[in-house]
C-alpha cells in the first residue's frame, strides 16, 4: 500500500476502535442488565476483546508500514537533494571547463591551436575562428618566453628595454649645472640643465625559417619549444648586433655608430695594466657605478684574462657564482663577438636605449617551398635603439703602432 491506502486504513482503524471503547463506556440500564444472559455477555466481551486486539495489532501492523513509508521518504527525499547537488555540482563543472577555455592570445588554447597551425595541422571551428579573430598574433606566451631569452642575453639585459607601442621619446639629459649653495635672504640663480630628446622609431627586424615536411610531424609541444628557441636565437643574435654595430639606417643606432671614435687607445702588442687603468679612468665617476666592460672573445682572452697587476696579482677573476662570467677589478664583462676585433667598450650600458615596437608577428609561405615540401615561415618584429647619452660610455682601440 502507499502511504495514502495506509493512512486511510489506520483512521478506519481507529474509528473502529473508539467505537468498541465508546460502546463499552456506554452506561447500561439496571434490570436490563440483570436479565442479560451471563453466557451471552461473556460472548460478546469475547467477542469484542478479540476484534480490539485484531484492531490494535492491525493499528501496529499499519503504524509500522507508515513509519517505514516515511522513513523512506526523507531517504528518498535527500537522494534527492544529493542528486540535485551533483548535477549542479556537474553543471558548475561544465561551466567552469567552458570558461577555462580561453581563445584569448594570452589563453593555452589559443596557443595550442597557433602551433598547430604552423605545423600545418587540422583545426577545429572554434580554434580556427580564434586565430582569424586576432589575426593569428603570435600568443603572448610564446612571444614572452621569446623575448625573455632575448632579454636572458647578457648583452640585452645590460641596457635599458622597453616594450612600447608605436615611436618612443626618452629625454637626456646633456647640460647640467650642480646645486649650489645660496645665502639666507638671496635668490638662486637658474641652472643651465637642458634636455635633448631621443626618438626610437619602430624598424623591420625580419627572420625567415624554413620548417621541413619532417619537422612538421613533430608534437605540438615538442615544435614548440623548437620554434621558441629558434625564433629567439634569430632574434637575439639580430638584436645583439644591431646595439653594437646599428648602421641606424632603416635600424638601430649601434654604440659603435654613435662612439665612432676612441677616446683611447690600448698598446699595439697587448693590452697592459697601465692601459686598463687609462680605461678605467676616462669614464666620468658618475658612470663607473655601472660600469661594465665589453669586448670579443679574442680580445678577453688574448690580452685580459691573464693580466696581472704591479704586484703580480690577477686583474680577473670568474664570478663564484657562474664561472663563465668574470670580473674585472670588480667590473663585469660582457664577451660578445659581435663587438669589432681590437676594440673594446666600458660603461653605463643603461645608457643605451632598445625598443621593441611590436610584438614578434609570426607568418607562413607554403608556395616557397612547394617542391621541397617545406613551409617558409617569416618572423617580424619592429624595434629600435640609441645611445641617450654618449658621456656613459668610452671607447679604447687597440693602437696601430
Amino acid at each position: 500500500m502507499n502511504k495514502d491506502e495506509v493512512m486511510k486504513s489506520l483512521k478506519e482503524v481507529n474509528e473502529e476502535i473508539e467505537e468498541i471503547i465508546k460502546s463499552l463506556d456506554e452506561p447500561t440500564d439496571g434490570d436490563d442488565d440483570k436479565n442479560d444472559d451471563p453466557d451471552e455477555k461473556r460472548a460478546k466481551l469475547e467477542k469484542l476483546e478479540k476484534r480490539s486486539n485484531e484492531l490494535i495489532s492491525k493499528k501496529n501492523d499499519l503504524e509500522s508500514q507508515l513509519k517505514e513509508i516515511e522513513e523512506r521518504e526523507v531517504k528518498e527525499s535527500k537522494l534527492k537533494e544529493l542528486r540535485g547537488m551533483l548535477n549542479t555540482t556537474k553543471t558548475i563543472e561544465k561551466r567552469g571547463t567552458e570558461m577555462e577555455k580561453n581563445y584569448n592570445v594570452n589563453g593555452a588554447e589559443y596557443r595550442s591551436a597557433w602551433v598547430k597551425d604552423l605545423m600545418g595541422k587540422e583545426l577545429n571551428t572554434e580554434e580556427r575562428a580564434a586565430l582569424t579573430s586576432a589575426n593569428a598574433v603570435i600568443p603572448t606566451g610564446i612571444a614572452e618566453e621569446v623575448y625573455s631569452v632575448v632579454e636572458a642575453s647578457p648583452l640585452v639585459d645590460a641596457v635599458d628595454v622597453s616594450h612600447i607601442t608605436g615611436y618612443v621619446t626618452f629625454p637626456v639629459e646633456t647640460a647640467a649645472s650642480d646645486a649650489a649653495w645660496v645665502a639666507m635672504g638671496t635668490a638662486a640663480t637658474d641652472g643651465t640643465d637642458t634636455l635633448t630628446p631621443i626618438t626610437l622609431n619602430a624598424y623591420k627586424l625580419i627572420k625567415t625559417v624554413e620548417i621541413t615536411a619532417d619537422i612538421s610531424a613533430m608534437s605540438v609541444n615538442a615544435f614548440e619549444k623548437w620554434i621558441v628557441a629558434r625564433l629567439a636565437d634569430k632574434i637575439l643574435k639580430a638584436v645583439n648586433n644591431a646595439i653594437l654595430n646599428g648602421t641606424g639606417a632603416s635600424q638601430p643606432s649601434g654604440i659603435f655608430k654613435v662612439k665612432n671614435s676612441a677616446t683611447g687607445t690600448f698598446t699595439k702588442a697587448g693590452m697592459t695594466y697601465k692601459d686598463l687603468m687609462k680605461v678605467l679612468a676616462a669614464l666620468p665617476t658618475g658612470y663607473a657605478a655601472n660600469g661594465t666592460l665589453v669586448m670579443n672573445r679574442a680580445l678577453f682572452y688574448g690580452d685580459v684574462l691573464g693580466m696581472t697587476d704591479s704586484n703580480g696579482q690577477k686583474v680577473c677573476v670568474a664570478d663564484a657564482q657562474s664561472p663563465a662570467k668574470f670580473n674585472v677589478l670588480g667590473y663585469p664583462v660582457i664577451i660578445d663577438d659581435n663587438c669589432p676585433a681590437d676594440k673594446l667598450l666600458f660603461g653605463d650600458l643603461k645608457a643605451y636605449k632598445f625598443n621593441f615596437a611590436s610584438d614578434t608577428e609570426v607568418k607562413p609561405d607554403a608556395s616557397v617551398g612547394f617542391r621541397s615540401g617545406s613551409v617558409v615561415w617569416r618572423a617580424m618584429t619592429l624595434a629600435d635603439g640609441n645611445l641617450g647619452d654618449a658621456r656613459a660610455i668610452v671607447r679604447f682601440d687597440r693602437a696601430t703602432a
